[in-house]
């Protein structure tokens, strides 16, 4: 049986102390599902992103960039024989 799980990591903003938030969220969730009896089957991030556009006269710029919202981690019951 498999289990998966959504963290809400939100990387946009602060981002150094938002990388170490989701490293403990990850790890805790981890080492949770680990001493259930589960293992990790796949990881993998969500992506989402924002933009900005201004058009005034005689200038005009635009940018975007994308950031980690959130990870999806899918768990594997160990089987024990």
């Amino acid at each position: 049986m498999n289990k998966t799980v959504l963290i809400d990591v939100d990387m946009d903003g602060s981002y150094k102390y938002k990388l170490q938030e989701a490293f403990k969220k990850v790890d805790k969730t981890i080492v949770k599902y680990n001493s259930d009896g589960y293992k990790v089957v796949s990881m993998l991030p969500l992506i989402a992103g924002d933009y900005e556009i201004n058009e005034e006269e005689n200038k005009s710029y635009g940018y975007g960039y994308s950031f980690t919202s959130g990870i999806i981690i899918v768990f594997e019951e160990i089987e024990h024989v």
